[in-house]
Protein backbone atom coordinates (compact mmCIF):
# COMPACT_ATOMS: atom_id res chain seq x y z
CA UNK A 1 0.00 0.00 0.00
CA UNK A 2 1.25 3.48 -0.91
CA UNK A 3 -1.20 6.35 -0.69
CA UNK A 4 -0.84 9.32 -3.06
CA UNK A 5 -2.11 10.45 -6.45
CA UNK A 6 0.99 11.21 -8.52
CA UNK A 7 1.47 7.69 -9.93
CA UNK A 8 -2.17 7.07 -10.75
CA UNK A 9 -2.63 10.54 -12.27
CA UNK A 10 0.30 9.92 -14.60
CA UNK A 11 -1.14 6.52 -15.53
CA UNK A 12 -4.59 7.99 -16.24
CA UNK A 13 -3.07 10.57 -18.59
CA UNK A 14 -1.08 7.88 -20.39
CA UNK A 15 -4.27 5.84 -20.83
CA UNK A 16 -6.19 8.77 -22.32
CA UNK A 17 -8.30 9.53 -19.23
CA UNK A 18 -10.87 6.69 -19.40
CA UNK A 19 -12.58 8.21 -16.34
CA UNK A 20 -13.64 11.21 -18.44
CA UNK A 21 -15.46 8.95 -20.92
CA UNK A 22 -18.01 8.10 -18.18
CA UNK A 23 -19.96 9.96 -15.49
CA UNK A 24 -18.16 8.90 -12.31
CA UNK A 25 -19.67 8.89 -8.80
CA UNK A 26 -17.26 8.68 -5.85
CA UNK A 27 -18.23 7.00 -2.55
CA UNK A 28 -16.29 7.00 0.73
CA UNK A 29 -17.05 6.09 4.37
CA UNK A 30 -16.10 3.78 7.23
CA UNK A 31 -19.22 1.62 7.11
CA UNK A 32 -21.93 1.25 4.51
CA UNK A 33 -20.02 2.53 1.50
CA UNK A 34 -20.16 -0.83 -0.26
CA UNK A 35 -23.90 -1.08 0.40
CA UNK A 36 -24.40 2.47 -0.92
CA UNK A 37 -22.45 1.57 -4.06
CA UNK A 38 -24.60 -1.53 -4.52
CA UNK A 39 -27.79 0.52 -4.12
CA UNK A 40 -26.52 3.09 -6.62
CA UNK A 41 -25.75 0.38 -9.16
CA UNK A 42 -29.08 -1.41 -8.73
CA UNK A 43 -31.22 1.74 -8.79
CA UNK A 44 -29.45 3.20 -11.83
CA UNK A 45 -29.50 -0.07 -13.78
CA UNK A 46 -33.25 -0.39 -13.17
CA UNK A 47 -33.64 3.17 -14.44
CA UNK A 48 -32.09 2.11 -17.74
CA UNK A 49 -28.45 3.18 -17.42
CA UNK A 50 -25.44 1.00 -18.13
CA UNK A 51 -23.48 1.13 -14.89
CA UNK A 52 -19.96 0.13 -13.88
CA UNK A 53 -18.66 -0.43 -10.36
CA UNK A 54 -15.17 -0.53 -8.88
CA UNK A 55 -15.19 -1.97 -5.36
CA UNK A 56 -12.86 -3.74 -2.97
CA UNK A 57 -11.95 -6.12 -1.58
CA UNK A 58 -13.27 -9.09 -3.52
CA UNK A 59 -15.03 -12.00 -1.85
CA UNK A 60 -14.15 -14.86 -4.18
CA UNK A 61 -12.42 -13.75 -7.40
CA UNK A 62 -10.55 -10.60 -8.37
CA UNK A 63 -12.92 -9.95 -11.26
CA UNK A 64 -15.62 -8.97 -8.71
CA UNK A 65 -13.77 -5.69 -8.21
CA UNK A 66 -15.02 -4.66 -11.65
CA UNK A 67 -18.73 -5.06 -12.33
CA UNK A 68 -20.94 -4.06 -15.25
CA UNK A 69 -24.63 -3.87 -14.41
CA UNK A 70 -23.93 -5.66 -11.13
CA UNK A 71 -22.10 -8.67 -12.57
CA UNK A 72 -18.36 -9.28 -12.43
CA UNK A 73 -16.57 -8.90 -15.75
CA UNK A 74 -15.03 -11.96 -17.40
CA UNK A 75 -11.46 -12.97 -16.73
CA UNK A 76 -10.75 -12.30 -20.43
CA UNK A 77 -11.99 -8.70 -20.18
CA UNK A 78 -10.06 -8.22 -16.93
CA UNK A 79 -6.87 -9.57 -18.49
CA UNK A 80 -7.22 -7.38 -21.58
CA UNK A 81 -7.50 -4.24 -19.45
CA UNK A 82 -4.65 -5.48 -17.26
CA UNK A 83 -2.40 -5.82 -20.33
CA UNK A 84 -3.01 -2.15 -21.13
CA UNK A 85 -2.01 -1.13 -17.60
CA UNK A 86 1.06 -3.36 -17.61
CA UNK A 87 2.13 -1.88 -20.96
CA UNK A 88 2.61 1.48 -19.23
CA UNK A 89 5.62 -0.02 -17.42
CA UNK A 90 4.90 2.14 -14.36
CA UNK A 91 5.44 1.27 -10.70
CA UNK A 92 1.88 0.94 -9.39
CA UNK A 93 0.30 -0.66 -6.32
CA UNK A 94 -2.11 -3.60 -6.51
CA UNK A 95 -5.02 -1.27 -5.69
CA UNK A 96 -4.00 1.29 -8.32
CA UNK A 97 -3.72 -1.41 -10.96
CA UNK A 98 -7.18 -2.84 -10.23
CA UNK A 99 -8.66 0.68 -10.18
CA UNK A 100 -7.18 1.47 -13.61
CA UNK A 101 -8.33 -1.91 -14.91
CA UNK A 102 -11.87 -1.07 -13.80
CA UNK A 103 -11.89 2.24 -15.68
CA UNK A 104 -10.54 0.70 -18.89
CA UNK A 105 -12.81 -2.35 -18.80
CA UNK A 106 -15.97 -0.38 -18.00
CA UNK A 107 -15.23 2.25 -20.65
CA UNK A 108 -14.68 -0.54 -23.20
CA UNK A 109 -17.97 -2.16 -22.07
CA UNK A 110 -19.92 0.99 -22.95
CA UNK A 111 -20.65 2.04 -19.38
CA UNK A 112 -22.23 5.50 -19.04
CA UNK A 113 -22.12 5.81 -15.22
CA UNK A 114 -19.19 4.55 -13.15
CA UNK A 115 -19.47 4.12 -9.37
CA UNK A 116 -16.11 4.23 -7.55
CA UNK A 117 -15.71 2.92 -4.01
CA UNK A 118 -12.82 4.43 -2.06
CA UNK A 119 -10.29 1.93 -0.80
CA UNK A 120 -8.97 3.72 2.29
CA UNK A 121 -9.67 7.24 3.52
CA UNK A 122 -10.37 9.58 0.64
CA UNK A 123 -7.95 12.46 0.18
CA UNK A 124 -5.02 10.32 -0.98
CA UNK A 125 -6.89 7.26 -2.21
CA UNK A 126 -6.27 6.40 -5.87
CA UNK A 127 -9.98 6.81 -6.67
CA UNK A 128 -9.65 10.53 -5.77
CA UNK A 129 -7.92 10.97 -9.14
CA UNK A 130 -11.10 10.44 -11.17
CA UNK A 131 -13.10 13.26 -12.71
CA UNK A 132 -16.50 12.93 -11.01
CA UNK A 133 -20.02 14.37 -11.16
CA UNK A 134 -21.12 13.44 -7.61
CA UNK A 135 -19.72 12.39 -4.23
CA UNK A 136 -21.16 10.50 -1.26
CA UNK A 137 -19.78 9.87 2.23
CA UNK A 138 -21.52 7.24 4.37
CA UNK A 139 -21.05 6.81 8.14
CA UNK A 140 -17.62 7.53 9.59
CA UNK A 141 -15.86 6.00 12.59
CA UNK A 142 -12.36 5.90 14.04
CA UNK A 143 -10.39 3.51 11.83
CA UNK A 144 -6.91 3.14 10.33
CA UNK A 145 -5.69 5.71 12.87
CA UNK A 146 -2.06 5.12 11.91
CA UNK A 147 -2.87 6.45 8.43
CA UNK A 148 -5.94 8.68 8.70
CA UNK A 149 -5.48 10.30 12.12
CA UNK A 150 -6.16 9.39 15.72
CA UNK A 151 -9.39 11.35 16.19
CA UNK A 152 -12.73 10.86 14.48
CA UNK A 153 -12.58 14.48 13.29
CA UNK A 154 -9.33 13.78 11.44
CA UNK A 155 -10.69 10.57 9.91
CA UNK A 156 -13.89 12.35 8.84
CA UNK A 157 -11.89 15.16 7.22
CA UNK A 158 -9.89 12.66 5.18
CA UNK A 159 -13.08 11.09 3.87
CA UNK A 160 -14.81 14.43 3.20
CA UNK A 161 -11.77 15.46 1.16
CA UNK A 162 -13.12 13.51 -1.83
CA UNK A 163 -15.19 16.65 -2.47
CA UNK A 164 -14.44 18.58 -5.66
CA UNK A 165 -15.48 22.23 -6.15
CA UNK A 166 -18.79 22.55 -7.93
CA UNK A 167 -19.64 18.86 -7.59
CA UNK A 168 -22.79 17.80 -5.66
CA UNK A 169 -21.88 15.96 -2.46
CA UNK A 170 -24.03 14.20 0.13
CA UNK A 171 -22.75 13.23 3.59
CA UNK A 172 -24.46 10.97 6.08
CA UNK A 173 -24.70 13.26 9.10
CA UNK A 174 -22.17 12.08 11.72
CA UNK A 175 -24.41 13.25 14.57
CA UNK A 176 -21.70 15.46 16.08
CA UNK A 177 -21.27 19.20 15.51
CA UNK A 178 -17.48 18.89 15.88
CA UNK A 179 -17.25 16.15 13.27
CA UNK A 180 -19.71 17.93 10.97
CA UNK A 181 -17.69 21.16 11.16
CA UNK A 182 -14.48 19.27 10.45
CA UNK A 183 -16.05 17.76 7.33
CA UNK A 184 -17.34 21.16 6.21
CA UNK A 185 -13.76 22.46 6.23
CA UNK A 186 -13.06 20.02 3.38
CA UNK A 187 -16.46 20.01 1.65
CA UNK A 188 -17.87 23.50 1.93
CA UNK A 189 -20.94 22.91 -0.25
CA UNK A 190 -21.82 19.40 0.95
CA UNK A 191 -25.35 18.54 2.02
CA UNK A 192 -25.81 16.52 5.21
CA UNK A 193 -28.52 13.90 5.65
CA UNK A 194 -29.72 12.54 9.00
CA UNK A 195 -31.24 9.08 8.47
CA UNK A 196 -34.10 7.74 10.51
CA UNK A 197 -33.50 4.50 12.42
CA UNK A 198 -33.27 1.86 9.72
CA UNK A 199 -31.14 -1.03 8.55
CA UNK A 200 -27.78 -0.55 6.89
CA UNK A 201 -29.28 -1.42 3.52
CA UNK A 202 -32.27 0.88 3.87
CA UNK A 203 -30.00 3.75 4.89
CA UNK A 204 -27.74 3.01 1.91
CA UNK A 205 -30.78 3.11 -0.36
CA UNK A 206 -31.84 6.48 1.07
CA UNK A 207 -28.39 7.94 0.47
CA UNK A 208 -28.16 6.55 -3.08
CA UNK A 209 -31.61 7.80 -4.03
CA UNK A 210 -30.97 11.25 -2.57
CA UNK A 211 -27.61 11.63 -4.32
CA UNK A 212 -29.11 10.65 -7.68
CA UNK A 213 -31.82 13.28 -7.19
CA UNK A 214 -29.11 15.88 -6.48
CA UNK A 215 -27.22 14.91 -9.65
CA UNK A 216 -30.37 14.64 -11.79
CA UNK A 217 -30.38 10.91 -12.50
CA UNK A 218 -33.43 8.65 -12.58
CA UNK A 219 -33.37 6.04 -9.81
CA UNK A 220 -35.69 3.05 -9.44
CA UNK A 221 -35.60 1.61 -5.94
CA UNK A 222 -36.21 -2.05 -5.16
CA UNK A 223 -34.85 -4.51 -2.55
CA UNK A 224 -31.38 -5.66 -3.58
CA UNK A 225 -29.08 -8.60 -2.99
CA UNK A 226 -25.58 -7.55 -1.81
CA UNK A 227 -23.37 -10.53 -0.90
CA UNK A 228 -22.11 -10.92 2.69
CA UNK A 229 -24.29 -8.10 4.02
CA UNK A 230 -27.01 -9.72 6.10
CA UNK A 231 -27.07 -12.43 3.43
CA UNK A 232 -29.48 -15.25 4.28
CA UNK A 233 -28.78 -18.56 2.54
CA UNK A 234 -31.57 -21.10 2.85
CA UNK A 235 -31.04 -24.82 2.41
CA UNK A 236 -30.49 -28.06 4.25
CA UNK A 237 -28.38 -25.88 6.54
CA UNK A 238 -29.33 -22.20 6.79
CA UNK A 239 -26.62 -19.53 6.97
CA UNK A 240 -26.50 -15.82 7.71
CA UNK A 241 -23.39 -14.02 6.46
CA UNK A 242 -22.56 -10.54 7.78
CA UNK A 243 -19.27 -8.82 6.97
CA UNK A 244 -19.17 -6.46 9.98
CA UNK A 245 -15.43 -5.86 10.31
CA UNK A 246 -14.95 -2.96 12.75
CA UNK A 247 -16.51 -1.89 16.09
CA UNK A 248 -19.09 0.49 14.63
CA UNK A 249 -20.12 -2.03 11.98
CA UNK A 250 -20.52 -4.72 14.61
CA UNK A 251 -22.63 -2.44 16.82
CA UNK A 252 -24.89 -1.70 13.88
CA UNK A 253 -25.21 -5.30 12.68
CA UNK A 254 -25.85 -7.14 15.95
CA UNK A 255 -29.37 -5.74 16.63
CA UNK A 256 -30.41 -6.71 13.09
CA UNK A 257 -29.08 -10.22 13.63
CA UNK A 258 -30.75 -10.50 17.05
CA UNK A 259 -34.11 -9.63 15.51
CA UNK A 260 -34.09 -12.70 13.24
CA UNK A 261 -32.21 -15.30 15.32
CA UNK A 262 -33.93 -18.63 15.86
CA UNK A 263 -33.65 -20.28 19.26
CA UNK A 264 -31.09 -22.81 18.03
CA UNK A 265 -28.19 -21.11 16.28
CA UNK A 266 -24.43 -21.45 16.05
CA UNK A 267 -21.66 -18.92 15.50
CA UNK A 268 -18.62 -18.96 13.23
CA UNK A 269 -16.43 -15.95 13.99
CA UNK A 270 -13.16 -14.80 12.46
CA UNK A 271 -11.46 -11.45 12.14
CA UNK A 272 -8.47 -9.60 10.78
CA UNK A 273 -6.40 -7.64 13.35
CA UNK A 274 -8.38 -4.96 15.21
CA UNK A 275 -7.00 -1.84 16.88
CA UNK A 276 -9.80 -2.04 19.44
CA UNK A 277 -10.50 -5.76 19.71
CA UNK A 278 -12.52 -5.50 22.93
CA UNK A 279 -14.79 -2.81 21.46
CA UNK A 280 -15.21 -4.99 18.39
CA UNK A 281 -16.11 -8.10 20.40
CA UNK A 282 -18.40 -6.54 23.01
CA UNK A 283 -21.57 -6.32 20.82
CA UNK A 284 -21.02 -9.96 19.86
CA UNK A 285 -20.63 -10.95 23.51
CA UNK A 286 -23.89 -9.13 24.30
CA UNK A 287 -25.63 -11.16 21.60
CA UNK A 288 -24.17 -14.40 22.98
CA UNK A 289 -25.28 -13.54 26.52
CA UNK A 290 -28.80 -12.62 25.43
CA UNK A 291 -29.21 -15.51 22.95
CA UNK A 292 -26.78 -18.33 23.86
CA UNK A 293 -25.73 -20.27 20.73
CA UNK A 294 -25.58 -24.05 20.45
CA UNK A 295 -21.93 -23.90 19.41
CA UNK A 296 -19.22 -21.29 18.84
CA UNK A 297 -16.16 -21.88 16.66
CA UNK A 298 -13.55 -19.26 15.79
CA UNK A 299 -11.44 -19.34 12.65
CA UNK A 300 -8.96 -17.30 10.60
CA UNK A 301 -10.14 -15.51 7.42
CA UNK A 302 -8.04 -16.47 4.40
CA UNK A 303 -6.74 -14.37 1.49
CA UNK A 304 -7.10 -11.03 3.27
CA UNK A 305 -4.76 -8.05 3.41
CA UNK A 306 -3.62 -9.21 6.87
CA UNK A 307 -3.45 -12.70 8.40
CA UNK A 308 -6.49 -13.72 10.43
CA UNK A 309 -6.28 -13.42 14.21
CA UNK A 310 -5.44 -16.69 15.95
CA UNK A 311 -7.88 -17.52 18.76
CA UNK A 312 -9.68 -14.15 18.85
CA UNK A 313 -11.85 -15.41 21.74
CA UNK A 314 -9.83 -17.31 24.32
CA UNK A 315 -11.22 -20.62 25.54
CA UNK A 316 -13.35 -21.21 22.44
CA UNK A 317 -12.80 -24.01 19.92
CA UNK A 318 -10.52 -22.59 17.24
CA UNK A 319 -9.98 -24.14 13.79
CA UNK A 320 -7.73 -22.08 11.55
CA UNK A 321 -9.21 -23.10 8.19
CA UNK A 322 -12.73 -21.60 7.69
CA UNK A 323 -14.12 -24.48 5.62
CA UNK A 324 -12.83 -27.08 8.08
CA UNK A 325 -14.33 -24.99 10.89
CA UNK A 326 -17.70 -24.84 9.14
CA UNK A 327 -17.74 -28.61 8.71
CA UNK A 328 -16.89 -29.09 12.39
CA UNK A 329 -20.27 -27.92 13.73
CA UNK A 330 -22.02 -30.87 15.35
CA UNK A 331 -25.08 -29.31 16.99
CA UNK A 332 -28.56 -29.21 15.52
CA UNK A 333 -28.65 -25.48 14.67
CA UNK A 334 -31.38 -23.91 12.57
CA UNK A 335 -28.95 -21.16 11.54
CA UNK A 336 -25.18 -20.71 11.42
CA UNK A 337 -24.16 -17.05 11.67
CA UNK A 338 -20.85 -16.20 9.97
CA UNK A 339 -19.50 -12.82 11.04
CA UNK A 340 -16.37 -10.74 11.62
CA UNK A 341 -14.70 -10.35 8.23
CA UNK A 342 -15.57 -9.80 4.59
CA UNK A 343 -12.80 -12.25 3.71
CA UNK A 344 -14.32 -14.91 5.97
CA UNK A 345 -17.69 -14.48 4.26
CA UNK A 346 -15.93 -14.84 0.92
CA UNK A 347 -14.28 -18.07 2.06
CA UNK A 348 -17.66 -19.51 3.01
CA UNK A 349 -19.45 -18.28 -0.14
CA UNK A 350 -16.79 -19.90 -2.32
CA UNK A 351 -17.15 -23.16 -0.40
CA UNK A 352 -20.94 -23.08 -0.81
CA UNK A 353 -20.65 -22.39 -4.55
CA UNK A 354 -22.09 -18.87 -4.64
CA UNK A 355 -20.94 -15.88 -6.68
CA UNK A 356 -20.89 -12.24 -5.62
CA UNK A 357 -23.15 -10.56 -8.16
CA UNK A 358 -25.41 -7.66 -7.18
CA UNK A 359 -29.02 -8.47 -7.99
Amino acid sequence: MSLGLSRVNAALEALGRPDKKMDCIHVAGSNGKGSACAQLVAGLVRAGYRVGLFSSPHLISIEERVRVNGKAISSQDFDEALRQVKALEMELTFFEITYLVSLIACKDAGVSIMVLETGLGGRLDATRSADVIGCLVTSVSLEHSDILGDTIEQVAKEKAAIWRPGVPMLIRDPGSAKVRNAMREEAISARFYSPENSSFMEEAGDLAEMLCAMIGYSFVRRPIFWPARMQYIEGEQNYLLEAAHNPSGMRRAIPEIASILPENWSLLFGTSPQQEMQDFLEPLFELIRAHPPVEIITTEPQNGRYPGVKEPIKGITHISDPVTALKAFEGDADLIVVIGSLYLCGNILAHLGYNADIL
